[in-house]
């Protein structure tokens, strides 16, 4: 029971563990009786520097972005072993300065609201799991589902000020979701979820789905999900998403090392069908990826590949769309994962649709609080997509300073090659970025 879920893990917090530590524990209010009450902070800032922005004109651009989080959760036994849990939080956020590269936010915005607000049950045997209300959740490996986690801020003409900090991301939760696990004993485990974004950028999104899980502790995980758009708010916010109306997802994904020590393997295919817009959907997209850690060398080097494709519309089917819609993807298991390529991904573009995307990457770790990664990007497009192909290289470290405090320095080289985006920079010039990320867990 309670089977481990290979490399799930749920924000920037996650890339605590490339760098050899693990978040710091809650501080515990109240333990008695079969009774708990903890509080859990979370908290980022960081400052962006870059040579060239994405808004049509040449420059750079320089801001700032903090978010602060605070949780409180409890937990109490109840009869026949049981337990009911919750969890109530809050979050501040906001931008400050230029303002992102790609635009989403103008440097003034400053939010304070409800993170989470859940509740939920679960049996003395973990069997079954239920909770409901405003929190996150997350599919496999968070290459559809990682929570809500787009946040934009002032948009001139569009109704989409979500509060900002769009590159931390620091909300993620959902207005609304039930959620059933169903965990028995053996290798099968299940989720059976319903999610409702309140997000103006993903257009209020209401989705539900069943997820299946064959996992094997020693050589991996194999997953099969299902889910189908319920509602979309049509012509709201970008407009970007009103054909997601009434689509039909499957995915097939596995991740593991097949018993093979030092070796990681992952891969996801995911077919969208349907919808119930004039226009139908028929898009896919997909990932294989390969890496092997060289456990005898100094510094433990880890060596890993990847290639993804994600369809893109074509021309030739005025019926049909066959741009894939990535829903709600978000960072899990490090950087490049699945927001891939720091500049690309956040602000040149693209942004999984329309393109395929090569990625190496070299990891080390020169000291048990130090890991260090260099990326090599490799973008195009796909069908008849925008043009947003190029190259970039990011190189980055994370510096687990104690239990609770990380910093991470990271330097970006983005050249653009294809027609769109050398026209959305302004220019065919190489883009230098810059950031630095102070992270703080309790």
């Amino acid at each position: 029971m309670n089977k481990k879920r290979m490399f799930q893990l749920n924000s920037l917090a996650g890339a605590i563990l490339l760098a050899g530590s693990m978040q710091a524990g809650a501080a515990e209010i109240y333990n008695q009786d079969g009774k708990t009450l903890e509080f859990n902070v979370e908290g980022m800032a960081g400052i962006f520097s870059t040579d060239e922005n994405y808004k049509g004109t040449s420059g750079g651009e320089d801001w700032q972005e903090a978010y602060l989080k605070g949780d409180l959760v409890g937990r109490s036994t109840i009869a026949n072993g049981s337990s009911l849990y919750g969890g109530l939080g809050v979050i501040g956020l906001g931008t400050w300065g230029d303002g992102d590269a790609a635009g989403y936010t103008d440097g003034e915005e400053r939010e304070l609201k409800i993170e989470n607000a859940f509740v939920g049950w679960q049996s003395s045997d973990g069997l079954l799991d239920f909770s409901f209300g405003r929190q996150q959740f997350t599919l496999g490996d968070g290459f559809l589902i990682a929570g809500d986690a787009i946040s934009l801020g002032n948009i001139s003409g569009v109704d989409v000020d979500r509060g900002g900090a769009y590159y931390l991301a620091g909300q993620k939760s959902f207005e609304n979701t039930a959620i059933l696990k169903i965990d028995p004993e053996g290798a099968f485990r299940s989720d059976l979820f319903w999610l409702q974004s309140d997000n103006p950028y993903h257009q209020d999104t209401e989705l539900a789905g069943i997820n299946l899980e064959l996992v094997d502790e020693e050589k991996g995980t194999l997953g099969l999900s299902y889910m189908t758009v319920l509602d979309v708010e049509q012509n709201t916010g970008l407009s970007a998403w009103n054909q997601r109306d009434g689509m039909d997802v499957v995915s097939l994904r596995g991740q593991g090392n097949l018993g093979v020590d030092n070796l990681f393997l992952s891969f996801e295919y995911v077919d969208e069908s349907g919808g119930d817009t004039a226009t139908k959907i028929d898009a896919n997209a997909w990932y294989v990826e390969a890496g092997w850690t060289f456990a005898d060398l100094p510094w433990s080097p880890t060596l890993n590949y990847r290639h993804a494709e994600f369809s893109g519309d074509s021309n030739a089917t005025a019926n049909t769309n066959e741009a894939f819609d990535p829903l709600f993807f978000g960072f899990t298991r490090g950087f490049g994962t699945w927001f891939q390529g720091e500049v690309a991904s956040n602000y040149a573009g693209p942004a999984n649709t329309g393109n395929t995307v090569d990625r190496i990457e070299l990891m080390v770790q020169p000291r048990e609080d130090l890991t260090v990664g260099l990326q090599y990007w490799d973008f195009g497009k796909d069908a008849d997509a925008s043009d947003l192909s190029g190259t970039e290289v990011d190189l980055f470290a994370l510096w687990s300073i104690n239990d609770n405090w990380v910093f991470s320095p990271m330097v970006g080289v983005y050249n653009p090659d294809g027609s769109n985006v050398i026209a959305n920079q302004g220019n065919d010039n190489t883009n230098l970025y810059l950031q630095g990320v102070l992270m703080y867990f309790y």
